[in-house]
């Protein structure tokens, strides 16, 4: 069995027992249980029925392996010799070098401590910080902060000015020259100012929402139609019949869909009064907002 700790030599112990010959001094190899003589010099305890021996007085014992006895056995003799045998340890550590290359249990202090280097090789403590507090970096050392606000990601685009002319029994797409506000470049004001795209990085669900006011008639229906990438019909609503030729129609189609980077969405309005109808203008009533909800 090997023992030891940190800086010391661990002692391997083993018990060797035999019943030599009568007249036999000279013991080595193997005992009655086949457990071979090995010892340290100097570390090996002989006995003899049971008594303990005096080296240099009752035995020699020089060389690891055998142990010579002064007076020779007799018939009936049991030797015992405990072979201590120390073992040396390669790259063994003093307990001052050991503290200065383990990190001491008592740097913490406090539940949810957190350690880290604050130079090479230089462990330091990090309380734990306060409820809804987020681990920050400033300067290469670890710190708690508030969490970050949300930010809000999205645009809302309006025809302002001019109105639009609807043609009879047409789909068509929207135009938004204004913007109340466009927080990544969703859309331009001159170039395929009907299209809201989706920048990079910021692909997830969408909540849009159209508004768009015709001028009154009370022939046909009237059709609200969100489009992806100018082909897909992504959401649609209808307005069956008008009530009255001085009220204006307003359609609001509302839809939440999933969208990827460069992707982009369109506001269709169809009419079909057997004429033509022009919307009217501003920021209240003709209008496209695209709300990023997360990815």
């Amino acid at each position: 069995m090997a023992t030891g700790r940190i800086g010391t030599t661990p002692v391997l112990q083993v018990r060797w027992s035999k019943a030599p010959s009568a007249g036999t001094t000279s013991l080595s190899g193997l005992d009655d249980n086949s457990v071979s003589l090995v010892y340290s010099v100097g570390y090996e305890a002989v006995y003899r029925n049971g008594v303990l021996l005096s080296r240099t007085n009752d035995y020699t014992a020089t060389d690891g392996t055998t142990v010579t006895l002064i007076d020779a056995t007799i018939a009936g003799d049991i030797i015992e010799i405990f072979a201590n045998q120390t073992i040396p340890l390669a790259d063994t550590y003093s307990q001052t070098v050991a503290n200065g290359k383990f990190i001491n249990n008592t740097l913490t202090t406090t539940t949810g401590d957190i350690i880290y280097a604050s130079a090479a090789n230089t462990p330091a403590r990090l309380g734990i910080g306060s409820t809804d507090q987020v681990l920050k970096v400033s300067g290469g050392i670890p710190a708690w902060g508030a969490a970050p606000a949300a930010s809000f990601v999205g645009c809302r685009v309006f025809k302002s000015g001019a109105v639009q002319t609807i043609s009879n029994a047409t789909l068509t797409d929207i135009t938004f020259n204004s913007e109340s506000y466009d927080t990544d470049g969703f859309h331009d004001n001159s170039t395929n100012n009907e299209r809201i795209t989706i920048p990079s990085g910021k692909g997830g669900k969408y909540l849009l929402v159209g508004v768009c006011e015709l001028a009154p008639n009370a022939t046909g229906r009237r059709q609200a139609v969100f489009k992806k990438n100018g082909t897909t019909v992504i959401h649609e609503a209808y307005i069956e019949a008008v009530s009255a030729a001085t009220i204006e129609t307003t359609l609001n189609p509302v839809s939440v869909i999933d969208l990827v980077a460069g992707d982009y969405v369109t506001f269709q309005v169809r009419q079909d009064s057997g004429g033509n109808l022009n919307t009217n203008s501003g920021t209240a009533v003709v209008s496209f907002a695209a709300t990023y909800l997360g990815a």
